[in-house]
């Protein structure tokens, strides 16, 4: 028996196999369209920026997907709201939202008394163990 064989033998490792599959085909489709239609500062101003909702979901003692959610929708909109009249540029404002989403994430997270939880895992989620109630991992659950 070979070494992949025996790796996959493990349930685990066989749904980490499918959500990495269907993430990378996502993505790839994804990534293309945000870069041929140049929204690489928009996208990754808005992801940077929803750090900010897993500081809130954290401090306030939410779940954190939906607040993410929720903090990364307000951004887009805030983007959407504050580029509209033409007067402020759109890369300041989402450079703008971006830092502040980072920077309110940090200070929450330090503000929470007694939390002392990894913040790669949030930034860097881990793929061998997706969701127990989902189908696949997160990212590729919500698609």
């Amino acid at each position: 028996m070979s070494f992949m064989q025996a790796v996959l033998d493990y349930g685990f490792m066989q749904r980490a196999l499918v959500a990495i599959l269907l993430a990378s085909l996502l993505c790839g489709v994804l990534g293309s369209l945000v870069v041929v239609n140049r929204l690489v500062l928009m996208a990754g101003g808005i992801s940077h920026a929803a750090y900010g909702g897993v500081g809130l979901a954290i401090f306030m003692g939410w779940p954190v997907l939906p607040s993410v959610t929720g903090f990364s929708m307000a951004t887009a909109g805030s983007i959407a709201v504050l580029t509209k009249g033409g007067r402020l540029h759109s890369d300041a404002v989402i450079g703008i939202l971006w830092s502040f989403g980072m920077a309110a994430g940090v200070l929450l997270l330090d503000l929470t008394p007694g939390y002392n939880v990894d913040l790669m895992s949030y930034l860097f989620p881990d793929s061998v163990k997706p969701a127990p109630t989902l189908p696949l991992s997160p990212p590729a659950s919500i698609f």
